[in-house]
């Protein structure tokens, strides 16, 4: 398989002090003239499936590129941001949320395949802050899950997820750290049942300069 890592757009969050920042950002116009420009250029890789965090930021990064290649996303709350859903200004005082419920997202991305494990209390469900620890425990469980899932077929996979979690997804094969990823940027990694290898990292050639942002 193929698969690419895709970092979902500018949110509202990207370009707000931490103190100020909200549970579940939108994009904001900025990311939209991103998703525009990825959703022009992203028919090249000729995707089969396009899975997605159940963040609002990531589902609408996912309604770009689903309507661009005409598929339906799929949502899996494994592609999550690490630490969860939660509100707060300072991680000491962090509080759990709901996230997205499952008829939430169904209202506004009606063509979504949303995972049976989402329901009536949200993604999240109110859980405590999720640790890097655990989060890499996530990473690992994920890479295993598509290793299984796909590393036997064709299929050319689109994960959109986000820039904390895909470098502690890459940590898995790659010991040393990498940069963090741009909004939109595309990692490609040729997966194979005899093995993983990184082919491309952080591509952003589908942007002008003046929409790169972090």
């Amino acid at each position: 398989m193929e698969l690419y890592l895709i970092r979902h757009a500018q949110s509202l969050n990207n370009e707000r002090p931490e103190q100020d920042r909200v549970e579940d950002p939108p994009l904001t116009d900025i990311g939209h003239r991103q998703c525009s420009c990825l959703a022009t250029w992203i028919p090249s890789l000729k995707l089969t499936r396009v899975v997605t965090s159940p963040f609002l930021r990531a589902l609408q990064t996912a309604d770009h590129i689903g309507r661009s290649v005409r598929l339906a996303p799929e949502v899996r709350i494994d592609l999550h941001e690490q630490g969860g859903c939660v509100s707060g200004p300072t991680r000491d005082v962090f509080a759990g949320r709901p996230g997205m419920t499952r008829s939430q997202i169904r209202s506004t991305f009606p063509e979504f395949s949303i995972a049976l494990d989402i329901d009536v209390d949200g993604w999240w469900r109110s859980k405590p802050f999720e640790t890097e620890d655990v989060a890499r425990t996530r990473a690992a469980r994920l890479l295993a899950q598509t290793i299984e899932e796909f590393a036997a077929t064709q299929e050319r996979v689109a994960y959109v997820m986000h820039g904390d979690f895909k470098r502690l997804f890459l940590a898995q094969l790659y010991g040393e750290p990498l940069q963090t990823p741009v909004n939109t940027s595309v990692t490609r990694i040729l997966i194979r049942p005899d093995g993983c290898r990184l082919e491309d990292y952080n591509q952003m050639d589908h942007l002008p300069a003046d929409l790169v942002t972090s």
